[in-house]
């Protein structure tokens, strides 16, 4: 792994070849952002999280096996603190019945499961 840009851009290595994989997190200005000079559009942590719980279940189908089932578990555990993280920032809480929600139920805007965008998501998981 390369840092191409500290908290926002990254090359990672590419197994069984010579391709670089570049990963770019949203990058904003302002108050709430400091020491970022420019802006540009990105993922979030939550969505890569989201990228390796998919594949790790993925694995988890081809090779069964006790490690798998905790590393998920413990990357479904991120995304939930993220999700918190982000409901506590937005001033707001999360209702969920299944850490399978935290998979699919994101606003398409901020990529959150709780926000305020004109996107959100409909389906009553806010108080």
């Amino acid at each position: 792994m390369k840092i191409l840009d500290a908290g926002h851009e990254y090359e990672l290595d590419c197994l069984d070849g010579d391709l670089k994989q570049i990963i770019v997190f949203v990058k904003r200005e302002g108050q709430k952002f400091p020491f970022n000079i420019g802006k540009h559009a990105g993922t979030n942590c939550q969505e890569v999280l989201r990228a390796l719980i998919d594949r790790t279940e993925y694995l988890q189908k081809q090779q069964p096996c006790a490690e798998t089932e905790c590393i998920i578990s413990s990357l479904k555990t991120a995304l939930l603190l993220f999700e918190l993280r982000a409901a506590r920032e937005h001033g707001m809480s999360l209702k969920l019945r299944h850490t399978e929600e935290l998979m699919w139920g994101f606003c398409a805007k901020c990529g959150h499961l709780t926000c305020k965008c004109e996107y959100l998501c409909q389906d009553q998981r806010l108080k």
